[in-house]
Parts: structure tokens; C-alpha cells; sequence
């Protein structure tokens, strides 16, 4: 039986080549889902951006398998989850969101019990108890992981939406034009206003969308969003 080490020199491998997800699901042929989870981790602290990101989709396949087979088991995964973006964690939690909203995006199951979960790390409600994540890195990551939830399932994110439109007004580009896709996607008509003034700006941002790591702008993000919410084809 492979070690652990092994399996995670295998799992880190696999995330560096360009047809990573057949690798993974290859990987998942001769092991079990649970040894992948640990590796899975590790990607998300690897120095290679398109490693983390591929380890941010892997999370969706292998929970997603983990949830079809031991549904307990993937809960444990969830629970870590939620506990490294806790404070009292002492941890840092990069691409902990992201991981967890491409779960719930790969599963049924998932989204089902944690995708309000997922929406609570971007909303913020002064007086009462919340999961809002201040820090600006976090706080991209988590709005990421609320848009990718919102290209699979727009029913469950839809409660997003302001928090999605408050996103916009951030210092960060990244997160606004990640804000825009997901706005983009919800198909709310009354985002259109506040994406018209966003169409201008020129600002370069990277953005992860179907598995690629694409070069754009907030105003392209934008206009696309409109023209997803208008029906036409940009």
C-alpha cells in the first residue's frame, strides 16, 4: 500500500500537468478518496498559482466522490474546512473558500448543507454574529467561491446578490471583476446600473474560470456581465 508521502508526491504531480483532471480521476481509480484529501491541502500552499488552482478543482472532484461514497467523510472535510477560516484556527486559509465554494458547486449533496454556509463568509451585518472574512485576500477568495457556486447553482447563490454588488465598491480589482462574473451569472437585472459604471476601467486582473487562468479587465468582466443579464452575446 502506497504512503502517504507517495500519494501526496503522486496528487502534487498530477496538479502540474495541463491534463491534471484525468490525472486526478486516474488517481481516484487506484485510491481511495479520502487518501487524496491531505494532499489536496498541501496544493493549496504549493508555489505554482495554476497548482493551487488546480487543487482549488480537484477539492470538487474528490469531495464530490467522497460525498457519493462516505457522505460522513466528506462532512469531516467540510467541518476542516470551516474550521481553518475560523480565527481561533491560527491558521491563514488560503484557498480554503474557494475549495469549499467548488464543493458545493460539484455537489448536490454539498451545496445542500453548506452552500448558505458558502454565502456567509461575504456578507457582513453589523450587531449580529457572522462569518464575514475582513481580510482582503480571504475575502477575494470567498467571493470567488460564491460566484463558482452561482455558475452551477445560481438557486442556491441567489441570496448573494447584494453582498455580490457590494463586492463591486472594493479597493481590490480582482474582486470586483470576480464580483462581476458572479453578478453575471445570477442574471439579476438590477445589477446592470451598477455595472455600467464599471465598464470603463482598465484595471488587469487574472481570473480562474472553467478550470483556466484567463488574463482580462474589470470593464471586460462587466460588459460581459451585461451582456449575460441582457441575453446578448458579447
Amino acid at each position: 500500500m502506497p504512503s502517504g508521502r507517495q500519494i501526496k508526491k503522486e496528487v502534487l504531480a498530477a496538479l502540474a500537468e495541463t491534463n491534471w483532471d484525468k490525472k486526478i480521476y486516474k488517481l481516484l481509480e487506484v485510491h481511495p478518496a479520502q487518501s487524496l484529501i491531505a494532499p489536496l491541502f498541501s496544493s493549496l500552499c504549493d508555489i505554482s498559482e495554476e497548482v493551487r488552482w488546480h487543487g482549488i478543482s480537484a477539492f470538487g472532484i474528490v469531495v464530490g466522490r467522497l460525498a457519493d461514497e462516505e457522505i460522513d467523510r466528506a462532512r469531516v472535510v467540510m467541518r476542516r474546512i470551516t474550521w481553518m477560516l475560523n480565527e481561533e484556527s491560527g491558521g491563514c486559509g488560503w484557498g480554503v473558500p474557494e475549495a469549499m465554494g467548488e464543493i458545493c458547486a460539484s455537489s448536490e449533496a454539498m451545496a445542500s448543507e453548506y452552500g448558505r454556509l458558502v454565502l456567509s463568509y461575504i456578507h457582513e451585518e453589523e450587531s449580529k454574529p457572522e462569518n464575514f472574512l475582513e481580510f482582503t485576500m480571504l475575502l477575494k477568495g470567498a467571493v470567488w467561491g460564491v460566484c463558482r457556486l452561482a455558475q452551477s447553482r445560481p438557486d442556491i447563490a441567489a441570496p448573494a446578490f447584494d453582498d455580490l454588488v457590494t463586492a463591486l465598491k472594493s479597493h481590490d480589482p480582482a474582486t470586483v471583476g470576480i464580483a462581476c462574473w458572479g453578478l453575471g451569472l445570477l442574471g439579476n437585472t438590477e445589477a446592470a446600473v451598477h455595472l455600467r459604471k464599471l465598464k470603463d476601467r482598465d484595471e488587469d486582473v487574472v481570473i480562474y474560470r472553467d478550470r483556466s487562468l484567463v488574463k482580462t479587465t474589470v470593464g471586460q468582466l462587466a460588459g460581459e456581465a451585461l451582456g449575460k443579464i441582457s441575453g446578448d452575446q458579447l
